[in-house]
């Protein structure tokens, strides 16, 4: 495993955590691509390019009230992949619901940058939390 994967995979969360979208660029090679389940409000299924990937993190962003990952597990998968378990945590800004999912995340690095990043979590978990009614 490439050394540099385990800090720059620390380093992600850490500006997920932030809305640190300049972090989070910063860590990404210009064609990056996401690859994420397009049944969320903000997801574009797969984005391509720093643009693609802002426009992405900017909806989401603009979406959540706060965010918080809680990685259980890191584990390389090979010399330039790292797979993440964890726990997301959630406010919707407009119904002010809250969500606590499961997720994986997949990540390809090259040069200390990520490559691509593939997002599997507990869609359903997230879309009751954008459900208008009893509040919080």
């Amino acid at each position: 495993m490439a050394e540099h994967s385990p800090a720059v995979t620390k380093r992600l969360y850490e500006a997920l955590d932030r809305y640190d979208l300049e972090a989070l660029v910063g860590l990404c090679d210009p064609a990056v691509e996401v690859v994420a389940p397009t049944s969320l409000p903000w997801a574009c299924g797969t984005c391509t390019g720093l643009v693609g990937a802002v426009d992405c993190f900017t909806r989401a962003f603009g979406m959540l009230e706060r965010t918080r990952f809680s990685v259980t597990e890191m584990r390389p998968t090979g010399d330039d992949r790292m797979t993440v378990v964890g726990n997301w945590w959630g406010r919707v800004r407009d119904t002010g619901r809250e969500f606590d999912v499961r997720f994986v995340h997949l990540w390809t690095f090259r040069d200390g940058v990520v490559v691509k990043a593939e997002v599997i979590m507990d869609s359903a978990g997230i879309l009751r939390a954008f459900e208008p009614g009893a509040g919080p």
